[in-house]
């Protein structure tokens, strides 16, 4: 008899902490929700985001009432969250904006140009966008982007393309490689790391030797993407460099390999001077099973700067488990409102993970 009431009261207490950890993700998921009706339009654009990540289906006809907002790049965000949430109605949107091509007058002012350069980078994440949710209903309409005179929306429509099985973008960014102009090196190296294409593996190798940093740190990254192992002695190498763009993607390549016998290598970059050189490689550590880093990024909770905060939080949603829940609490509290809406979601994010184990 005794062990039965034993049993009983385990069962009111595990019923009693699920009702308080459910109450707990409730409370968090209505602070995201509220930050839908936020002033700040990035606020907004982050609450969309958010609750397109964390699945929250209930949050469907909030999001649909945005996409009546004069903000494109909102817009756009909003349309992806609802993708994302099993409901397509914002596709429509997207492609809208894509279309909208700015005019110039025959004789443009500054401000004018400063406009059609804003909407340039809409459009452009318009057409990435596309890309990213594969929606095929969209082809005809990005392979007239690719011609598009910004050549941002361009390339944005090409990639696109290829994520979809397009050949033509990948052959044109391989090409893109061997270009004279650095950027547009780099460029290429980071779009074909995006597509994902395995034809572009010994072009990019050759970049690996590129004079230029950024163009050497883009085809290392997409390297690191493509999980191209034959590269890794040379990138491995790099962990080394005393440039710090290479150090970080370096780190970042080798963990997307899952090359584990360079955790210890790795590991010495926890000490590096700079702070984003550390998070790469907080991040390949937990890539290559190892956690050796978590400490540094739950300190890093309680730095000053905000930027530190966020980026500690974007890695622990991905790494952090229910016992690191507690020490992310207190940001949910905090008054900057991108800080404790991201600390919502990543609390949210690892609740819902711990629970489907």
């Amino acid at each position: 008899m005794k062990l039965r009431r034993l049993f009983i009261i385990a069962g009111i207490a595990a019923l009693a902490a699920s009702g308080f950890a459910a109450a707990k993700r409730s409370q968090e998921l209505e602070l995201i929700r509220a930050g839908l009706k936020d002033s700040s339009r990035e606020i907004r654009q982050l609450s969309a985001q958010a609750l397109g990540a964390v699945g929250d289906k209930s949050s469907v006809p909030a999001l649909k009432e945005m996409l009546s907002d004069p903000n494109d790049s909102l817009k756009i965000t909003v349309a992806v969250a609802l993708a994302k949430l099993g409901d397509r109605a914002g596709i429509a949107e997207i492609r809208k904006i894509l279309k909208n091509v700015p005019q110039l007058s025959d004789n443009p002012k500054p401000l004018e140009r400063v406009k059609a350069i804003a909407k340039g980078t809409v459009r452009a994440q318009a057409a990435r966008e596309l890309g990213n949710l594969k929606d095929i209903d969209s082809i005809e309409l990005l392979k007239i982007m690719i011609d598009d005179e910004d050549g941002r929306v361009a390339d944005a429509s090409l990639i696109a393309l290829a994520k979809m099985g397009d050949p033509a973008g990948k052959k044109e960014f391989i090409s893109a490689l061997e270009s004279t102009k650095q950027e547009v090196r780099a460029k290429a190296a980071e779009a074909l790391g995006e597509i994902g294409d395995q034809n572009a593996l010994e072009p990019l190798r050759k970049r690996l030797k590129d004079w230029d940093k950024g163009a050497k740190a883009a085809a290392v990254l997409a390297l690191g993407k493509l999980k191209d192992k034959q590269s890794a002695p040379v990138i491995r190498e790099m962990l080394w460099d005393k440039e710090d763009v290479l150090k970080e993607n370096a780190a970042q390549a080798l963990g997307y390999m899952g090359i584990t016998d360079v955790a210890p290598a790795i590991e010495e970059l926890l000490k590096d001077k700079n702070g984003f050189v550390r998070f790469a490689a907080v991040e390949a550590l937990y890539r290559l099973g190892q956690d050796s880093g978590k400490q540094f990024v739950l300190d890093t909770l309680k730095a000053d700067e905000k930027d530190a905060k966020l980026r500690a939080l974007n890695i622990l949603e991905k790494t952090a488990t229910a016992k690191d829940i507690p020490l992310m609490e207190p940001l949910v509290s905090n008054p900057d409102r991108e800080v404790s809406i991201t600390a919502a979601k990543a609390i949210v994010t690892v609740e819902s993970r711990e629970n489907a184990k």
